[in-house]
């Protein structure tokens, strides 16, 4: 096989797609008819991240690097089941030599009783860039608001909170100096807790920058904090890192 290289470029030399019956997460498809597949690239048996289709016109984003979007996602479907396809990489390239590098894609989609696997051997360093770009920064620091939120708790003097952990979500919209819009909590109880925690990233007088697409056009976008507060009162803020423009 004769292949002229260039480094930066990916180029795909082997191709192919198969599917399987199967019905590990049928639960979820019964429980939430709004859902037409879920879609991510895997390692093993593992998906950093994960496409849900659940929209006609869009797709949610669920950074599974990112502590809120992992509980996002298991808050709203549960357990999501992946599984590696059962099949030898190295067979299907069988002797070939290549003195440039290379690497495997493996992409699974689930439907509601089958699996579509896709399978690509592509010229090229692997990247990990998959979302559609940076999420939306705050400025200023998260610890400085962290910190607000438990100096407002200690001074309530809260305790027996029914959460320590909570995830919030708002938009961002196009442009500098944006305020936060439609807060609100996603996943925890309503509380003391979380209360403050929306009051205090919901002011106005924090200032947000808009998420960038890696083209480097601003755009609208969600944006979560995944908020923990630990047992010695202090309080840590966890921001999405890429952006999600569903429905925007």
């Amino acid at each position: 096989m004769d292949i002229n290289y260039k480094p930066g470029e990916s180029r795909s030399l082997i191709s192919l797609s198969f599917m399987l019956y199967d019905t590990a997460n049928n639960h979820i498809f019964k429980h939430h008819p709004e859902v037409k597949y879920i879609s991510a690239p895997i390692e093993q048996d593992h998906a950093k991240v994960i496409w849900v289709r659940d929209n006609p016109d869009s797709r949610s984003y669920y950074d599974m690097t990112f502590k809120g979007d992992s509980l996002d996602i298991l808050n709203k479907y549960g357990p999501i089941h992946f599984r590696a396809p059962k099949i030898s990489l190295n067979q299907l390239v069988g002797n070939q030599k290549f003195n440039f590098p290379t690497h495997w894609e493996i992409g699974e989609t689930i439907y509601k009783d089958s699996i579509v696997y896709s399978l690509r051997y592509n010229t090229g360093e692997q990247t990990e860039v998959v979302a559609n770009g940076m999420a939306a920064r705050l400025h200023g620091q998260y610890k400085d608001l962290a910190k607000q939120i438990a100096d407002d708790l200690q001074k309530k003097n809260i305790s027996n909170l029914p959460d320590s952990i909570i995830l919030l979500q708002g938009i961002i919209e196009k442009g500098n100096d944006r305020s936060i819009e439609e807060l609100k909590l996603i996943v925890g109880k309503q509380s003391a807790f979380s209360d403050t925690a929306l009051q205090v990233i919901g002011n106005d007088q924090n200032k947000w920058h808009a998420a960038t697409y890696f083209s480097g056009v601003t755009g609208a976008s969600i944006i979560k904090f995944y908020i923990e507060l630990r047992a010695d009162g202090t309080v840590t803020i966890l921001p999405s890192k890429y952006m999600d423009a569903k429905n925007l």
